[in-house]
This record gives structure tokens, sequence and C-alpha cells, in this order.
């Protein structure tokens, strides 16, 4: 069976050499970019399977690049799972990001053992 691909985008690069290297561990085939545009790009040529998002990106914001995704019917079926390190108000940032059209909402630091098991969850939900 082949792995499930993984897109990573998040401007935090020591977080997406952690977080991918956990990944990879779990047998996940992880692709990752440290900015909206050529994340948004990089979607196209890869074709995951789930995307998961930093929610403060330099360029752009994890909750526009969503809307982007889920307005266009070539990639609107890939789960999307916006992450944030930004525990300001974490009530308000998981309904901004069910609102846009995120599938999940996780906060850094990262719980790998839970995350794993939503990544799990969302994957199999989203079978195709």
């Amino acid at each position: 069976m082949a792995q499930n691909k993984i897109l990573i985008i998040d401007d935090n690069e020591s977080f997406l050499e952690i977080f991918g290297t956990n990944l990879q561990e779990a047998g996940y085939e992880v692709y990752t970019e440290i900015n909206a545009k050529n994340g948004f790009e990089r979607i196209f040529t890869v074709m995951p399977d789930m995307i998961i998002l930093d929610i403060y990106l330099p360029d752009k914001t994890g909750f526009e690049i969503v809307e982007e995704i889920k307005k266009d019917e070539r990639i609107s079926s890939i789960p999307v799972m916006l992450i944030t390190a930004d525990t300001s108000d974490t009530a308000a940032t998981v309904d901004e990001a069910f609102n846009k059209g995120a599938d999940d909402c996780i906060f850094k630091p990262v719980n790998m053992e839970d995350t794993l098991k939503r990544i799990k969850n969302l994957l199999n939900e989203f079978k195709k």
C-alpha cells in the first residue's frame, strides 16, 4: 500500500524538520514548504492526501489559504489541519479555523501521539 502524502506548510524550519521527521517515522511521505506561495503551488505538484498548515505565515494566513483550497474543486477534498503556536484565544482560533473550512486545528507544542491519531482519523474520513 502506498504511503499517505502529507504537505506541511510552516515558516518555522526547526519545527518542520522535527515534525516532518516524526511523521516520516510514523510511515508518512512528507513534503514541506516555508511560505504560503510555494506551499500553495506545491499542492498541485504533490497532490497530498493531507495538508498541515500554519495559521501565521509571512506572506498569508493559513485561514486565507484554507479558504482558497476549499474553493478550488481540484483540491477541495484534501483535508486541512491548521496549526499554530498562538494560544491566546484557542476557542476563537478553532472557531475561525472551522469557519474557514479547516478539518482540524491543533496547537504547538504538538502532542505527537494525539496528533498522529487525529491525522489517521482525518485520512480515514477523507479516503476517496
